[in-house]
C-alpha cells in the first residue's frame, strides 16, 4: 500500500509538473575521455513540450536505472530551455511565426536536463542497463494513438555489454569507454502536408560505431518495475497507423541514413518514435530512442498565389556513369580531389517577387570540425565546406544558396578507421537546405556518398637528379608525390647503357627520397637510372623517366690557354623541373670549388685561371626541389696569360678604433695577392700594402686617420703568373664632422658622400645609441638621403653615440662611418626657483616680489609674470637682470593692490633665451613657486539684522583673500588697526590661527561704536606669517596686505539756543558730533548783520558767546556748518539760534 501511495504521489507530481503538453524527448550519455572526471558518464535528458500549455518544471529530475546492482537512479539537473519552433519570416510569408514567448499553439520548447559526472561500476548484463523517465499524460489531440489522453510517456535508453574481441573478456563500464549516439538534428515537430517531404534526425556516434535506424515503439508510463511490453505497455495505434507507419503518406525510414520520407495530405498530431542502435565490432553496445509528436498542418499557400510552399531542391553534384543521370553518389580513386558546388534552389516567391531566404547546413564525420581545417577529423585529410566568400557552414542566401565541397582523398581513405579495428572506404555527408516559410519551413536533405578505391597502379615516381660524387658513386634523388601514402616503397633500377639491361638495385622506403649507388665508376662512364613505386594504395607503378649521369669531357685549346668543355644532358628533353642553365665550377689555388660561369647548352669554353697547372672542372644542374646533378670531374693543364678581373670594393668602413677597413670581392679564382692603394692629399695613389690569398678580402689601414678625415682607396689583383688587373673603382670612407649647439640642445653633424657603390647609393641611415642617467640604452635609427643630421633635445649627463651607414641600391652592401661619442655637460640650469614672498608696499601702493634663486645656474635674467586675481591669465610685466646673488627683488609699480589682489610667477631665462621651468625646491615635484598678494576690503555698517551683537552698533566689516603660496604654508594672519588717523596699534587687533583653525572664514567685524567721539577714520592691514616647515626657513618679512581705510557715517546735532551765564551748564555753543572728521569741517557764527563772530575747523571746539574778548548781548544769531557726510559729499547747514544769559 505504501509503495502504491508513493507511486501515486510521483504520478501527481509529474502530472502537475508536465501536464498533458509533453511532445517527446530522448535520453543519451557521454563518456568523458579527458579532464578531471575522465572515465565517468554525463547523462542528458531532453524533453519537448507544446508551448500553448503550462511550462515544464525545472526541478531536478531522476532517470531511473534498471538491472544495475547498486545504482537505481541518476539525478539530472535543469540546464537549459530554448524555443525550437521553426525560425521563419512572418512578414514576407504573411503567416505568423510560432514562438513560445506568445504561447502559440504548435510552438515547441526544448528542456535540457544534465547529470553531474557519474560512475557505473561493473558490466551490463545481456539484457543491458535500462535508463528510463516516465510521465503522464499525452495530448488528447493525438491522431494516431488510441485514447491518447489516458496514455503516458516513457523515455528510455539502453547500455549493453561489450566483449573485447582480442581477449574475449567483457569490458567494464568503469572507466567508461563508449558514448551513446546523439541526435545532431533538432526534432521536426511542425511539418506541412501536400507534397513529398523528407527529414532526418541525423544521429552521430563519436566512436564511429555503426548506427542502425528503425521505428521504435512508443510506451505508456508505468507504476512499478520497468518491464516492457508488460509495464509499461506499448501504445496502441489507430488504424491505419502502426509502429512502422506512424505517419500518413506511406512513410519510409532508411536504416542507414535515418532519413524519413512521406507524402501526406492529412493534418493532425502524430506520435513517432525512432530507435537508433550502435554496433561496435558487430556487438550491440547502445540503444537510444527519440519520441516526437509531429504536427502535420495544411500550411497556407504562398502569399499572392494559390501554390503551396515547396521545399528547396538540392542539386545532385555527380553523374551516374551508367545512366548519365544526376546522382548524390560517386566513386573515386585514392588521391583524387573531390570538389563540387552544390546548390539549394527554391523558386517560390513571396507575392511573386521576393525570394525566400535559404539556409544550408552540413554534417558528417569526415568533415573538418570547423569545416575549414583539413587536419581536424578522425581520418585526415578532412573535407571542407564553405560558400564562395569563404564562410563555413551554416550560411544563407536568397533564392539560391551554394556551398563548395572540397576533399583531397588519400590512401588513408581506402581503409579509414571506423573503430574496433574495422575500416571502411564509404563516406557520407549530409546536406540540409531549408527555407524561411511560416509557420513551417520547407526542408530538403541530401546525403552525399563517396566511395574511395585504390588506384589500379601507383603513380610513376618523380625522379629529379643523378649526381656523380667525387669518388665516382652516384646519388639519385626524387620528389615524393604529395598524394602518395606513407606506405610508398621505391625500387631503383640501374644500367650502364641507355638500352639496358636494367637491374634492380635496392628498395627505398618513404620518407627517404635519395639513394647513393656505390662502386659504379661514374667518373669514367655515364650511368642510367629509373624508379618504380608501390604502396598499400596501389600496385607497382610504371617506370619513371630514365636519367643519365653527366660525363664531362675537357680538352685544352688555343695554345693551352683555354679548356673546351663538353657533356651530355641528364634527360632529353630537359626535365621541366630542371634549371635552364648549367653552372660551371673550377678548383682554385686554395682547393676550393668556385662557380666561374654558366651555360644554357652542353658546352663551355673555360679560360685558364692558373699558371701552367692542372685545372679541374665540373658542371652542375640544379632542380627546383633543391637537388643537383653534378657531372664527373675532369681537367686539363692550362697556361694563364689573362690578367685577373679587377676586384670590386664592396665597402670602406671605419672600425671602432677609428681605422679604415676595406672589403672587396674578386671574380677571378687565380689571385696571388691584392695590392692596396691610398690617394693622398695631392690625389696621388700611394701603395700601402699587399694582402696575400684569394680568400683574404679585407684590409685594415693601421695608420688610418679616418676619425678626422675621409680616406680614398683602390685595389688591384695580381695572379700566380704575375698578371695584374687594372685598379678597382675607388671608394672612400665617411668622416663625421659634428658640433654641439648648447642653445638648441642639439648635436649637428654632417659627413662626406660615399661614392661608387655597386648598384649606386640608395640611402644613408643614422644609428643613435642614447644612454640615460640610469645607464639604460635606447637604440634609434633614421633613414635619410641628406648629408647632415641633428640630434635634438639632448640632455645633461646623457651619452650620445652615433654613426652613419651608407647602403647600396638593394641594401646588400653597407659602409660604416667613424663613430662619435658625446657625454653631454650642459650649462647648469637652476635647480630651484622659489618666491620667498610677495607683499604690498603701502608707502607707494606697489607690490614687492622677492625670489630665492640658484646662484650656481647660468642665467641671463628673470622674467616677472602677473595675473589679475584668479583669472590665470599671466603676462610678462618686467624682468630682473641676474647678478649672481641668491635673491632677486622686483617692485611692481603698475599694480593697484589697494583695489585688487595679484598672482605672480618668476621664470629664469638662460643665455640661449630659453624660458626655463624650475621647481620651487631642488628635486621637489610640487611646484609652489608662485605668489599671490593679499587684498583687504573694509565696509561700514553692514546690516546684520537682529543679531544682538551688532544691533544698533557701528561696525567695520573686513574681508581678505588667502596668501598663496609658501612651502611652509600660512601659520597665522595678523589684523592691525589705526583709529582717528593715529598710528597703527603695536599689537594686532585679531589673529587668524591657520594651524589650529584652518577653515576659519577670513572675515572680521570690528565694532567701533565706542570711537564715535573721534573723526570716524579707521584703517586696517593684514600681515601673513609663514609656518616653520619651509626647507629654506620661513619668510622673515611675511606678506603685507594693502591698508584699507573707511570713514564711519558722521552724525551732527546743533542746539537751538545756549546760555553762557557761568553756571557751568550750556556754556559753549557747538554741534554735538559722532564720527565727524576734521576733513572738510567748518563751523562759523554770524551776527544778524552778517559779521563773523567765530569760526573753527575742529569738531571738538565751540563758541563761548564772546567776540573780540567781550560777551555779546542776548539775541538771535546765525550759524553756518559744513562737513563731509557718510557718502563723501560736502554738507552745509545754516540755521538761527538764540543766546540767552
Amino acid at each position: 500500500m505504501k509503495k502504491i501511495l508513493v507511486s501515486l504521489l510521483c504520478i501527481l507530481f509529474s502530472f502537475n509538473s508536465f501536464s498533458s503538453h509533453l511532445m517527446g524527448g530522448e535520453i543519451t550519455w557521454e563518456c568523458l575521455k579527458s579532464g578531471p572526471d575522465i572515465g565517468k558518464y554525463i547523462f542528458t535528458m531532453k524533453v519537448y513540450r507544446d508551448c500553448s500549455g503550462i511550462t515544464v518544471s525545472t526541478t531536478t529530475q531522476i532517470i531511473q536505472v534498471w538491472n544495475h546492482p547498486s545504482v537505481t537512479g541518476i539525478d539530472v539537473d535543469f540546464l537549459l530551455q530554448q524555443d525550437v519552433s521553426p525560425i521563419c519570416d512572418p512578414i514576407s510569408s504573411g503567416n505568423p511565426q510560432l514562438n513560445c514567448a506568445s504561447s502559440d499553439p504548435g510552438s515547441v520548447e526544448e528542456y535540457i536536463f544534465q547529470s553531474l559526472p557519474v560512475s557505473l561500476s561493473g558490466v551490463p548484463p545481456i539484457e543491458g542497463w535500462q535508463f528510463t523517465w516516465d510521465n503522464c499524460c499525452r495530448n488528447a489531440a493525438i491522431t494516431n494513438i488510441l485514447n491518447p489522453s489516458s496514455a503516458g510517456f516513457t523515455l528510455r535508453a539502453s547500455m549493453y555489454p561489450f566483449v573485447d574481441p582480442s581477449t574475449g573478456i567483457p569490458t567494464p563500464a568503469d572507466p567508461c569507454f563508449d558514448s551513446s549516439p546523439e541526435f545532431k538534428e533538432q526534432p521536426k515537430t511542425i511539418l506541412c502536408t501536400g507534397f513529398p517531404f523528407s527529414y532526418s534526425h541525423n544521429a552521430f556516434d563519436e566512436e564511429l560505431d555503426e548506427l542502425v535506424y528503425s521505428w521504435g515503439e512508443p510506451l505508456d508510463d508505468f507504476l512499478s518495475t520497468y518491464n516492457p511490453p508488460v509495464d509499461p505497455p506499448i501504445l496502441t495505434f489507430n488504424a491505419p497507423y502502426t509502429i512502422s507507419s506512424p505517419l500518413p503518406g506511406n512513410p519510409t525510414l532508411d536504416p542507414t541514413t535515418g532519413e524519413v520520407s512521406y507524402n501526406a495530405n492529412i493534418s493532425g498530431n502524430f506520435v513517432t518514435c525512432i530507435k537508433v542502435q550502435a554496433w561496435k565490432c558487430d556487438q550491440l553496445v547502445a540503444e537510444i530512442y527519440r519520441e516526437v509528436q509531429v504536427v502535420l498542418i495544411s500550411c497556407p499557400t504562398m502569399p499572392g498565389s494559390p501554390v503551396p510552399n515547396n521545399p528547396p531542391d538540392v542539386s545532385a553534384p555527380f553523374l551516374d556513369s551508367l545512366t548519365a543521370l544526376p546522382t548524390y553518389d560517386t566513386t573515386v580513386f585514392a588521391g583524387s580531389l573531390v570538389e563540387f558546388i552544390i546548390d539549394g534552389v527554391d523558386n517560390d516567391l513571396y507575392n511573386g517577387n521576393t525570394p525566400q531566404e535559404l539556409v544550408m547546413e552540413v554534417s558528417g564525420g569526415q568533415f573538418a570540425d570547423d569545416f575549414l581545417t583539413v587536419s581536424n577529423c578522425l581520418n585526415p585529410p578532412c573535407a571542407t565546406f564553405n560558400n564562395a566568400a569563404g564562410v563555413p557552414a551554416p550560411f544563407s542566401n536568397f533564392g539560391t544558396v551554394s556551398g563548395i565541397f572540397r576533399w583531397q582523398t588519400s590512401c588513408n581513405h581506402i581503409a579509414a578507421n571506423i573503430g574496433c579495428g574495422q575500416t571502411s572506404n564509404v563516406f557520407t555527408f549530409l546536406i540540409k537546405v531549408y527555407d524561411d516559410f511560416c509557420p513551417a519551413n520547407g526542408i530538403k536533405f541530401a546525403t552525399i556518398k563517396v566511395t574511395v578505391l585504390p588506384l589500379p597502379i601507383d603513380i610513376s615516381p618523380d625522379i629529379r637528379c643523378v649526381s656523380v660524387q667525387e669518388n665516382g658513386d652516384v646519388k639519385v634523388s626524387w620528389q615524393h608525390i604529395s598524394t602518395a601514402p606513407p606506405s610508398t616503397v621505391y625500387s631503383l633500377y640501374h644500367a650502364n647503357n641507355a638500352n639496358g639491361p636494367f637491374t634492380f638495385v635496392d628498395s627505398i622506403y618513404y620518407p627517404d627520397t635519395s639513394y647513393i649507388h656505390s662502386g659504379v665508376n661514374a667518373n669514367q662512364q655515364s650511368q642510367f637510372y629509373y624508379l618504380t613505386s608501390l604502396s598499400s594504395c596501389a600496385d607497382e607503378s610504371d617506370p619513371s623517366d630514365t636519367l643519365q649521369t653527366i660525363l664531362l669531357d675537357v680538352a685544352s685549346i688555343n695554345a693551352e690557354t683555354e679548356a673546351d668543355m663538353n657533356w651530355n644532358y641528364i634527360h632529353l628533353p630537359n626535365l621541366t623541373t630542371s634549371f635552364s642553365e648549367f653552372d660551371i665550377y673550377a678548383l682554385d689555388g686554395n682547393s676550393v670549388w668556385q662557380n666561374v660561369g654558366n651555360s644554357a647548352n652542353n658546352n663551355y669554353i673555360f679560360p685558364a685561371q692558373t699558371c701552367n697547372s692542372l685545372q679541374q672542372l665540373y658542371v652542375s644542374l640544379e632542380d627546383e626541389n633543391g637537388c643537383v646533378s653534378n657531372s664527373s670531374i675532369n681537367g686539363a693543364i692550362l697556361k694563364d696569360t689573362i690578367s685577373p678581373n679587377k676586384p670590386i670594393i664592396s665597402d670602406v668602413s671605419v672600425d671602432s678604433n677609428g681605422k679604415s677597413v676595406i672589403s672587396w670581392s674578386s671574380s677571378s679564382t687565380d689571385v696571388e695577392f691584392y695590392a692596396i692603394y691610398l690617394r693622398d692629399e695631392n690625389e696621388v695613389w700611394i701603395t700601402l700594402d699587399s694582402v696575400y690569398g684569394f680568400n683574404n678580402n679585407t684590409f685594415t689601414y693601421s695608420a688610418s686617420n679616418a676619425v678626422n678625415n675621409y680616406e680614398t682607396f683602390s685595389i688591384r689583383s695580381i695572379d700566380s703568373c704575375g698578371n695584374a688587373s687594372s685598379r678597382s673603382i675607388m671608394h672612400n670612407s665617411m668622416n663625421i664632422i659634428s658640433k654641439i649647439n648648447i642653445c638648441d640642445l642639439s648635436i649637428n653633424f654632417n659627413w662626406n658622400e660615399y661614392i661608387n657603390f655597386e648598384d649606386g647609393l640608395s640611402h644613408y641611415k643614422i644609428f643613435i645609441n642614447t644612454t640615460n642617467l640610469n645607464g639604460d640604452i635606447s637604440y634609434d635609427s633614421v633613414r635619410t638621403n641628406n648629408l647632415s643630421f641633428s640630434i635634438e633635445n639632448i640632455r645633461e649627463g646623457f651619452n650620445y653615440y652615433f654613426y652613419v651607414a651608407a647602403y647600396n641600391g638593394d641594401s646588400s652592401l653597407v659602409a660604416i662611418s667613424d663613430q662619435v661619442n658625446y657625454l653631454i655637460s650642459l650649462p647648469s640650469q637652476p635647480k630651484y626657483n622659489y618666491i620667498d614672498y610677495v607683499s604690498v608696499d603701502n608707502d607707494n601702493n606697489s607690490v614687492e616680489i622677492s625670489c630665492l634663486v640658484d646662484n650656481e645656474a647660468i642665467i641671463d635674467r628673470y622674467l616677472i609674470y602677473r595675473s589679475f586675481e584668479n583669472s590665470n591669465n599671466f603676462s610678462e610685466i618686467g624682468s630682473v637682470l641676474y647678478n649672481n646673488s641668491s635673491t632677486i627683488n622686483y617692485m611692481d609699480y603698475s599694480a593697484r593692490p589697494d583695489q585688487y589682489y595679484y598672482q605672480y610667477k618668476v621664470y629664469p631665462v638662460d643665455t640661449c633665451e630659453n624660458i626655463l621651468q624650475a621647481p620651487s625646491v631642488y628635486l621637489s615635484i610640487d611646484d609652489t613657486s608662485f605668489g599671490q598678494t593679499i587684498y583687504l576690503n573694509s565696509e561700514i555698517n553692514i546690516d546684520y539684522g537682529d543679531d544682538p551683537i551688532y544691533f544698533e552698533q557701528y561696525t567695520n566689516t573686513l574681508t581678505f583673500n588667502e596668501y598663496e603660496k609658501w612651502l611652509g604654508n600660512v601659520s597665522e594672519y595678523q589684523l592691525y588697526r589705526s583709529v582717528n588717523r593715529e598710528d597703527f596699534d603695536v599689537l594686532p587687533l585679531y589673529i587668524f590661527d591657520r594651524i589650529n583653525n584652518p577653515n576659519e572664514e577670513l572675515k572680521f567685524i570690528d565694532i567701533v561704536t565706542e570711537f564715535g567721539a573721534g573723526n570716524g577714520r579707521f584703517c586696517y592691514y593684514i600681515k601673513a606669517i609663514e609656518g616653520n616647515s619651509n626647507p629654506y626657513g620661513p619668510s622673515s618679512i611675511g606678506s603685507y596686505s594693502n591698508i584699507s581705510c573707511v570713514s564711519q557715517t558722521p552724525i551732527l546735532f546743533v542746539p537751538s539756543s545756549f546760555t553762557p551765564n557761568g553756571d557751568e551748564h550750556n556754556e559753549i555753543f557747538k554741534p554735538i558730533t559722532n564720527f565727524v572728521s576734521e576733513i572738510g569741517y567748518e563751523f562759523s557764527i554770524y551776527s544778524r548783520s552778517g559779521v563773523q563772530l567765530f569760526s573753527t575747523d575742529n569738531p571738538q571746539k565751540g563758541w563761548d558767546g564772546t567776540y573780540l574778548g567781550k560777551f555779546v548781548q542776548n539775541d538771535n544769531y546765525v550759524y553756518h556748518i559744513s562737513y563731509i557726510n557718510g557718502v563723501g559729499d560736502l554738507t552745509e547747514k545754516v540755521e538761527v539760534f538764540t543766546l540767552i544769559r
